[in-house]
């Protein structure tokens, strides 16, 4: 049934035929107990006896090791998880563990992982089960760890958040961040002025930051956009706002409007990672726009 549910959900398609029911299903049955277990070719056989593949020989001997998902667990709180592992030989079954949490171990003979979670972060965790012939089998599946309520101290961590400190923290386009009069600024006297040349231009903006383990994390900033552009349809000039790889948002010429308005952004699932966050401004050969940013904030609670 576990087989069955995780094809059904994870590879099979409204237009899915029989072949690609078997190839989904053996998919399944490899992610969760291996290629060379008995429960794939029990999938594989079943399959042929519907004359929908050929035969599977089921391993003459091996370990199986059911594995048990993606885990996660919070600092200070204890932690039980049964490993449930089989062979095909008999006599007992040693358990190994690697990539644990600090502060969780495994059993070697039951096969119980347990303990209390001392440090925050992400980790590959890799069971590996031995039978009395030698015969092992693995489960590999990650394991988070977040802080405890409160446990994460609420603080901005973009350094010179409101550019008041001209470059001092952000690398940017020659004459972004500027006083210059022809914007004016949310806050203070200087923000970041991307574009607004009226011809082909591309203007950046970026920051790296580390956003702490266990953290929820959230981006704001103000943004006004001043066009000449007068279409109502047509994204001529852009301002792309990534995170790492992450799109955040793209806003064009089509969202003019007077004033800043403030963007806010969940950074959460980015939390234990050093992240570059980039303003791109690219304009085209004609008709200023211009993407004015000021008064950000990365704040984490």
């Amino acid at each position: 049934l576990q087989i069955w549910y995780k094809a059904l959900t994870t590879y099979m398609t409204s237009s899915t035929d029989y072949a690609a029911a078997r190839a989904a299903a053996l998919h399944a049955a490899s992610d969760l107990y291996g290629a060379n277990s008995a429960q794939y070719a029990g999938v594989g056989n079943a399959f042929a006896g519907i004359n929908v593949g050929s035969h599977i020989n089921p391993p003459a001997n091996g370990v199986t090791v059911t594995n048990p998902g993606n885990q996660s667990a919070t600092v200070g709180t204890a932690v039980n998880l049964q490993i449930q592992a089989s062979s095909t030989n008999s006599g007992a079954l040693t358990y190994s563990a690697t990539g644990l949490p600090a502060g969780l171990s495994i059993n070697g003979s039951t096969g119980l992982i347990s303990g209390t979670p001392t440090t925050a972060g992400t980790s590959s965790t890799t069971v590996t089960v031995t039978d009395s012939t030698g015969a092992t089998g693995t489960a590999t599946f990650s394991w988070t760890v977040s802080t405890t309520g409160g446990g994460c101290s609420s603080q901005q961590l973009l350094s010179n958040a409101g550019f008041e400190s001209g470059n001092t923290g952000w690398t940017a386009s020659s004459g972004v961040i500027t006083t210059d009069s022809g914007e004016a600024a949310h806050g203070g006297s200087y923000k970041a002025w991307l574009d607004g040349y009226g011809s082909t231009h591309t203007d950046t903006l970026s920051q790296s930051v580390t956003i702490p383990a266990g953290c929820k994390a959230s981006l704001t900033f103000y943004l006004h956009i001043d066009s000449a552009e007068t279409t109502t349809s047509a994204q001529y000039d852009k301002l792309t706002v990534t995170a790492g790889s992450k799109t955040l948002a793209t806003y064009s010429n089509l969202n003019k409007a007077a004033g800043y308005s403030q963007k806010t952004f969940d950074l959460s699932s980015l939390a234990g990672s050093t992240v570059t966050l980039k303003f791109n401004g690219v304009e085209d050969s004609s008709l200023q726009t211009s993407f004015v940013v000021d008064d950000t904030a990365l704040t984490t609670s």
